[in-house]
């Protein structure tokens, strides 16, 4: 059977395809209520509804959305991601998810790709990279998206200036060291993540603040370099396990690398918490599923997802000023990875 195309809608109502074209598509020109309504009984009778790209073309909008995250493995992103869908499909717009590894060329690649398709925005929902070469290429890039009045939203500090909704990454890790220290504890780990990203050094700077705020030497050895990823976190037990004066705390700079670390801990035969307290950051499910259930800095994953989309939507109908900023609160989860120094002899490590 072949395919009904508007030209046949306007045949059998006896009107021009243009004016077919103006009331399917919702046109502000005037049409009259008799013609209307005989272009949809037409449509109707002959099962006719407009492709997506044809409506595009006349619209000027794809009600498509680009999203793109760091790690497609990382519950970090699945989380935030839900919540931009939720609010996508409420208002009928289509979410292409773009998985970058954290690549400065593939994220670029993915920009461009999705300005091919015309889409209406885009999310950064990962940290942003610190490559100087790739933050003028992906101005570069957005410049096109703004010029045929695409918007963008970061869920991250980025080089480039855009709406942005937030977590302050300094200061969580700042209110996960004060508490471990309110424990007792003063010697302190921290596993870290990739280097070229904003949120690693963000909160690295958090780390150090806090340390400094009580007076606390910075030690380098307890610097353990991360990815994010849990087996890192499993490398990083190993360099604990190593250091000849090993710490009383750590705290991995996320849950999956906390995960990583608590487990690889284990393996080496030493006790959470009762050997060393342990915590992370972010609050991802698995956290209160490993034993012992992961103390941790909760962000609201969600809720960046669905307020950057919601923003989103926003700046397309001129609501939000372009670079303006919210920034959302973050919370202390206390479970039973971590402990107060209970002995003297704890007290002196």
């Amino acid at each position: 059977m072949d395919m009904v195309s508007i030209i046949d809608v306007a045949k059998k109502a006896n009107v021009s395809i243009t004016t077919v074209s103006r009331v399917l598509n919702g046109s502000p020109h005037p049409v009259s209520e008799e013609t209307r309504a005989r272009v949809l009984e037409a449509a109707e009778a002959l099962n006719f509804s407009p492709s997506a790209l044809a409506q595009a073309m006349v619209t000027r909008a794809t009600r498509i959305i680009g999203v793109i995250i760091g790690d497609a493995m990382d519950p970090y992103f699945a989380t935030i991601v839900r919540g931009v869908e939720d609010v996508a499909r409420r208002h009928g717009y289509l979410v292409i998810v773009c998985n970058s590894d954290r690549v400065p060329e593939i994220e670029l690649q993915y920009l461009h790709t999705l300005d091919s398709y015309r889409v209406d925005g885009v999310i950064f929902a990962g940290g942003g990279l610190t490559d100087d070469k790739y933050g003028r290429q992906v101005g570069q890039a957005l410049e096109a998206f703004y010029n045929r009045g695409a918007v963008c939203v970061s869920l991250a500090k980025h080089l480039f200036s855009s709406f942005s909704v937030l977590v302050d990454n300094e200061q969580v890790v700042k209110d996960a060291v004060h508490y471990l220290i309110s424990l007792g504890h003063r010697s302190i780990a921290y596993i870290s993540g990739p280097a070229l990203l904003t949120t690693t050094q963000l909160r690295l700077s958090g780390y150090k603040s806090a340390l400094e705020a009580h007076g606390l030497p910075l030690k380098p050895e307890l610097i353990i370099d991360g990815d994010y990823k849990y087996e890192s976190g499993r490398r990083a037990a190993e360099a604990i396990m190593a250091l000849p004066a090993k710490p009383t705390a750590v705290l991995a700079s996320n849950d999956l690398m906390g995960i990583g670390c608590l487990v690889g801990l284990r393996e080496a035969g030493c006790h959470v918490p009762q050997d060393i307290s342990l915590m992370g950051i972010d609050d991802i499910a698995t956290a209160q599923a490993v034993d012992p259930p992961l103390t941790t800095m909760a962000l609201p994953l969600y809720d960046l997802g669905s307020i950057g989309m919601e923003s989103l939507i926003k700046l397309r109908s001129h609501e939000l000023a372009d670079h303006e900023a919210l920034t959302l609160a973050h919370r202390l989860i206390i479970r039973r990875s971590t402990a107060a120094l209970g002995t003297e002899e704890a007290m002196k490590r």
